[in-house]
């Protein structure tokens, strides 16, 4: 028997199970452990089933009605624990077999005593043979009545009373002396073979009108509020064929691939075909059908046989092609489905099946939609569920779609159970979902979905954060179910970061999120990480940025902080980054206070800056706020001194020619210091004179001295009174005694390499780097390997580590110019 067949075979058994249990005693206790089976296990709850079939119906139906549901459950749940606790029930509730009545005892002997009773009946005499029962349609049997079974408890008089249905010999009333002979006629009636009183009275069968299409095996699309289970029927090209097959066909046999709508087509055929006030029987896989045609028969109104997923009922005991042709005969037409493989199977093997198949009439459904059928659908796409199908369907397909919608569903939201042995699998799923419900648009790759699922892994103790259970959960994401499609599904190769592969969430997956009310936000987590991961696609960002605004502004404006923070990250490197940053600040978020500082001082508002920079350096020790108090400090102080340089003020211009040449900016610091000499502060001329000295430029830098002595500065008088080499010596120790030791070390090592002395020059080259200067390090290379010394790529290096710019240059793309 193949997994199918059993799995019909277990669903059937638990819907006899629970229909019997439901008319028993113990109804309530099974319906709580049914109940909680179809909790764990199925899309639909019990109690909704339950409510579905008309009461009145017979119980043949009702347990085919209530199989449809337990099939699909085992089918969906894809697991051996559901098919488990369903033999644990069937076990447990399942009747005990009725104990068999005892064998009619065969006497032979004597014959009663004449005249002995009023009820006593003759029989032959002592030894004479018995007569030979009718030999057409009746039997003789003699026997001896059984003692009357004991009443059960509690059972009153018309209990005691009641007979079972059907021939019966009766002896009571009478008094008896001696072994009776009866005669018991039993009518015989060869059209009711073996199994002929498990099918249920044909005049219990529902009418089309009141047959449930999702009982007779037509997959409901998602459910949604106030509207039915199944959609619009959306024509299509074969019907056209099929509108009288009800007289022209025996059996009729719709075929197609995986979840086609090869029954919802059979169903629309059904009910628009179908005479009027017809009949329909759709019996359980398996069932012995062979009394069928005697049930039938001297019947009146039209009937109809429905047996979806057809190779389920092909046998010796079920349909073949001699009891095809009483039913066809008996004006009983057959409505069949059955799946395109299956059908070529069958079709191609000799066999019962073959010859039943090869006398139908069969059409194929086609799984891909014709144009002509996807413009019948914008005719009766009122539905949501349609339009959603008709935007999302993708290469699904749109009838696979619709059927395949609520079993991912069900699949997804079970996966977050404590049964699941990956709970990192329905997370995948909801990151995969959530990009999309941010902006990302088309294929999603890998790296950036990988990101995403490990920002939930940081929202859940970091259990996900490692690579395994990202592999096995996009392994079981990616399977495909029900031969359809995966909860993800693969896209174009793409190279982004170390990965070429890329995913997408089934769309029905980001309906059901989107169309879901109560559907959790996206975590701010991972906003962040989609709003840094979409860089690899301008087009992605900007969608994605354009996604945010819409969540992340109508809070903003209600006085969400940390909304407000989420938009200055939409807004990253625009002009709204700022505005927003001190917005949140603004509303509470006071540990941003150091980047509203830092961006207002790189904009060159450092007056702006130091209250956002105050606040943050008093946030408590670490960080750069209170560095950045003293830069912003410093930055204003420019900015005065620059005002007061502009009104020609000469202590002023002194001071920001020290700025200026503190940061490289030779030519405006000399610009600056001309400027204070020229408007009577004779003190800088001492200050350029040491610096053109350290340039090599004695001429110039003997006049500068002149200028501060004539200016009255004494100092610069006794250097005039030295040699060039002491003045030199008094260059260097003028800039030692106003930097620090390491940039000292540094500076005099310039000094040295200038006078000709590389080997000093060396020495303080080396001590400016042990004290944290890259530029001595930096100097030092640039040295050796004007000596061609194969240590200069050492001291490259070791430039470069401490963050020099030109050695930077020179170890990654080779020499660099520097301008010193």
């Amino acid at each position: 028997m193949d997994g199918q067949s059993e799995l019909h075979q277990l669903a059937f058994s638990g819907a006899r199970t629970l229909e019997e249990g439901l008319r028993s005693p113990r109804e309530q206790t099974v319906r709580s452990a049914f109940r909680h089976w179809f909790e764990e296990y199925a899309s639909t709850s019990l109690d909704r089933i339950l409510s579905s079939p008309d009461h009145g119906m017979s119980t043949h139906y009702r347990v085919g009605y209530f199989g449809v549901y337990f099939r699909a459950a085992l089918t969906d749940a894809a697991t051996q624990e559901a098919a488990t606790e369903l033999r644990a029930l069937i076990a447990l509730f399942a009747e005990p077999e009725p104990e068999a009545e005892p064998e009619p005892e065969l006497l032979t002997g004597s014959g009663v005593e004449p005249g002995r009773g009023a009820g006593a009946h003759r029989g032959p005499a002592p030894g004479s043979p018995a007569r030979p029962g009718p030999s057409a349609g009746a039997a003789e049997t003699a026997v001896r009545p059984a003692a009357p079974a004991p009443a059960a408890p509690g059972a009153g008089p018309a209990a005691a009373a009641r007979r079972p249905s059907g021939d019966e010999i009766g002896f009571t009333g009478g008094t008896y002396f001696a072994p009776v002979v009866g005669v018991q006629n039993n009518t015989v009636h060869p059209v009711a073979p073996p199994g002929a009183y498990g099918l249920p009275d044909p005049d219990g069968w529902p009418t089309v009108d009141e047959a449930d299409p999702i009982a007779l095996g037509v997959r409901p699309a998602r459910r949604l509020p106030d509207l039915p289970r199944l959609p619009p029927y959306v024509s299509r090209d074969v019907d056209h064929a099929l509108t009288r097959w009800c007289d022209e066909d025996g059996l009729l046999v719709i075929t197609g691939g995986p979840m086609s709508g090869r029954s919802r087509t059979a169903w629309e055929t059904l009910r628009r075909h179908a005479p009027a006030g017809a009949r329909v029987y759709a019996p359980a896989p398996g069932t012995d059908l062979r009394a069928l045609p005697g049930l039938l028969r001297d019947r009146t109104g039209d009937h109809v046989l429905w047996l979806d997923d057809l190779d389920a009922h092909v046998g010796e005991h079920g349909l073949e092609p001699a009891l095809l042709a009483q039913l066809t005969k008996l004006g009983v037409p057959v409505l069949g489905t059955m799946s395109d493989h299956t059908y070529d199977d069958h079709l191609s093997a000799d066999g019962p099946a073959h010859r039943l198949l090869a006398s139908a009439r069969t059409e194929r459904l086609a799984t891909g939609w014709s144009a002509a059928e996807r413009q019948r659908l914008a005719g009766v796409a009122y539905d949501p569920r349609l339009v959603e199908a008709a935007r999302r369907h993708g290469g699904t397909g749109l009838t696979r779609y619709l059927a395949v919608a609520p079993l991912l569903s069900a699949m997804w939201r079970r996966s977050r159970t404590s049964r699941s042995p990956n709970p990192g699998r329905h997370l995948l799923i909801r990151a995969a979902v959530d990009l999309v419900r941010c902006g990302v648009t088309g294929d999603i790759p890998q790296e950036v979905l990988e990101e995403a699922f490990r920002s939930y892994g940081r929202r859940h103790s970091g259990r996900f954060h490692d690579g395994e259970a990202f592999a096995e959960a996009l392994d079981w994401a990616a399977e495909c179910r029900h031969e359809v499609t995966g909860m993800l599904v693969r896209g174009a190769d793409r190279r982004v970061g170390g990965s070429e592969r890329t995913w997408r969430p089934h769309g029905s997956l980001v309906a059901d999120v989107t169309q879901d009310a109560q559907a959790p936000d996206v975590p701010d987590e991972v906003w962040r990480c989609v709003l840094k991961s979409a860089a690899y696609d301008p087009a992605v960002r900007e969608a994605v940025r354009g996604a945010a605004r819409g969540v992340f502004v109508p809070k903003a404006q209600a006085g969400d902080a940390e909304a407000m923070y989420m938009l200055s990250l939409v807004e990253e490197g625009g002009p709204g980054e700022l505005d927003w940053l001190r917005k949140a600040v603004d509303a509470g978020k006071a540990e941003l206070s150091g980047q509203v500082g830092e961006r207002l001082l790189g904009r060159g508002e450092p007056e702006e800056a130091l209250p956002y920079l105050r606040a943050a350096a008093g946030l408590g020790p670490g960080g750069p706020g209170t560095r950045l108090v003293g830069e912003a400090h410093l930055a204003l102080a420019e900015q005065w001194l620059r005002r007061a340089a502009q009104e020609k003020d000469p202590r002023a211009a002194r001071r920001l020619g020290d700025l200026e040449f503190g940061r490289g900016e030779v030519l405006e610091a000399l610009e600056h210091y001309a400027w204070a000499h020229r408007w009577g502060h004779a003190a800088v001329a001492r200050g350029l004179a040491m610096y053109t000295m350290l340039m090599g430029e004695h001429e110039l830098a003997e006049a500068f001295l002149s200028r501060a002595k004539d200016a009255g500065d004494r100092a610069a008088a006794g250097l005039l009174e030295l040699g060039r080499e002491e003045i030199a010596d008094a260059a260097e120790k003028h800039f030692s005694d106003e930097v620090s030791r390491a940039m000292a070390m540094t500076h005099r090592g310039v000094a040295q390499e200038k006078k000709g002395d590389p080997e000093r020059a060396r020495e303080h080259y080396e001590q400016g780097y042990r004290g944290g200067d890259a530029y001595g390090a930096y100097r030092l290379a640039e040295l050796l390997r004007a000596q061609g010394s194969p240590e200069a790529d050492l001291w490259y290096r070791r430039a470069a580590e401490l963050g020099h710019p030109g050695a930077r240059a020179v170890v990654a793309e080779g020499p660099a110019t520097v301008e010193e």
